[in-house]
Order: structure tokens, then C-alpha cells, then sequence
């Protein structure tokens, strides 16, 4: 008889959900919250944070690092080509690229299918979410412009109007105590790819927030 440890997950690979959301980040909002300091210029654009497995019910995923057998993120798997583009749109905003492509990959895709069986498809589904919805655009095309205050329901309609689905807001604080638009989460069907409403408005926003200048 086999004696599983009480801290070992049951689960086997590849962990089940129900979607994923694709994380995408306003770097300012990253930048100025005094917890690291930034390395970079801060892009005027929204970069990605990562690609989500999530559930309906809580808790919303586990971290695959839990998981006896979740695959390991390998940086020569990556060609040069696509390593750019991740360079491009997927930077470190506190340093090391490598290092946060590799705590996204193994936190949140190495226990699922399909991203645990191929780890480039994970980056570039990623990738071509980002490059497909110009949120910068679609904001300001909405009037919603940096360097002042908005709602976090004036960004959603304005992406649901571009889109034809509802996103999720999240918002933190500055160094200054400032409520700001921090991420935007973009859902999607885990078997068709297709997209999909977001189950939640918002997290962690109360309106009015802010939308820093960079």
C-alpha cells in the first residue's frame, strides 16, 4: 500500500478547469506601487502578465508547482523569433525576462492541457491575444485616456463594445494610495479558444480610479 503524504494534491495531471483568462497589464500600474523598482522604460502599451487556467468556484486554480510531474520551463525551446516577441510584449518590467517567462509557465501552465505537452503553444496563444486586442486603442477610441480618472465600467463597455465580451478589471493601489487600473483579464473557451465573457466585473476596483500617465 502506497501512503500519499497529506500535503501531496490527489490530483493527476494535466489538473482540470474551466477556462483561461489572458492577463494583460498596464505597466505604469506595475511601476509605481514602491514594492520593486522597475528596470526598463515603461511601455506605453499594455504588456502580458500570463496566460490563467481558472475555475468557476473557488479556489479559482492551483498553483501547478504542487503538482509531482508538472513540466519545467525550458528557455532553448523558444526560437529566437518568438523570443523577441515575447521580449516585445511579454517584458520583466523588474529584470530578467527568462525568469518570469519561467514563474508564469510553471505556476499556471505546466499541469494543464494543452500547455504542459507544449510549452511554446502556451507563450504564443499568449501572444497573439495580445497583438489581436489593442487595448490602448480601444480605450482611447472610448475616450478613455491615460493620465486621468475613469470607471472601471466605462473600460469594460468600452472593451465589450470593440469585442462583443465582457472582461474582468483589476485594479491596486499606487505609492501614493492611488486606486488604478492594473490588469484586464480577457476570457476564453478552453476547447474552442473562442472568446468568452469573464465571470467577474472587477477585482479590487472601486470607482473612481485612475489610469497613470507613463
Amino acid at each position: 500500500m502506497v501512503v500519499r503524504a497529506a500535503s501531496q494534491p490527489p490530483n493527476p495531471i494535466p489538473v482540470p478547469y474551466d477556462f483561461y483568462s489572458v492577463v494583460l497589464q498596464w505597466p505604469k500600474s506595475v511601476c509605481n506601487t514602491g514594492w520593486h523598482q522597475c528596470t526598463k522604460p515603461i511601455p506605453p502599451s499594455f504588456t502580458l502578465h500570463g496566460l490563467w487556467p481558472q475555475r468557476y468556484s473557488f479556489p479559482c486554480f492551483d498553483d501547478c508547482t504542487r503538482y509531482p510531474g508538472n513540466t519545467k520551463f525550458d528557455n532553448n525551446s523558444i526560437p529566437d523569433d518568438d523570443r523577441n516577441v515575447l521580449i516585445q510584449y511579454w517584458p520583466n518590467m523588474y529584470g530578467d525576462n527568462e525568469a518570469f517567462w519561467r514563474h508564469e509557465y510553471e505556476k499556471h501552465g505546466s499541469c494543464v492541457h494543452p500547455f504542459y505537452l507544449d510549452q511554446l503553444t502556451y507563450f504564443l496563444t499568449a501572444y497573439r491575444v495580445a497583438t489581436s486586442t489593442d487595448l490602448y486603442s480601444i480605450l482611447l477610441a472610448a475616450g478613455i485616456i491615460c493620465g486621468g480618472p475613469t470607471t472601471f465600467g466605462a473600460i469594460r463597455t468600452a472593451i465589450h463594445a470593440s469585442t462583443r465580451f465582457w472582461p474582468t478589471v483589476r485594479c491596486n493601489r499606487s505609492l501614493t494610495r492611488t486606486l488604478q487600473l492594473f490588469q484586464i483579464y480577457l476570457c476564453f473557451n478552453k476547447i474552442t479558444n473562442a472568446p468568452m465573457d469573464c465571470p467577474k466585473d472587477q477585482k479590487g476596483c472601486t470607482d473612481p480610479i485612475d489610469y497613470p500617465q507613463p
